[in-house]
């Protein structure tokens, strides 16, 4: 795991405080994923520069909804 289950819950609360929406973290044996409930360009953004912060390189599915970060 690249960011621990501490921050997962940080993120989560920033994300619903700053946004009102739900971010969801998914950990699979493929490595850790999240996932969002509607596509929001600024939380992309906001997302992008949180995980580049970590230096984390970050991913988006077609649609919007899937975000994979990893090194």
């Amino acid at each position: 795991m690249y960011i621990t289950i501490g921050e997962v819950s940080k993120l989560k609360a920033d994300v619903k405080e700053l946004f009102s929406a739900e971010i969801h973290f998914h950990d699979a044996c493929g490595g850790m994923f999240f996932s969002l409930d509607e596509k929001n360009p600024a939380l992309q953004e906001y997302l992008t520069d949180y995980f580049s912060g970590k230096n984390l390189k970050v991913n988006f599915s077609d649609d919007g909804l899937q975000i994979s970060a990893m090194r």
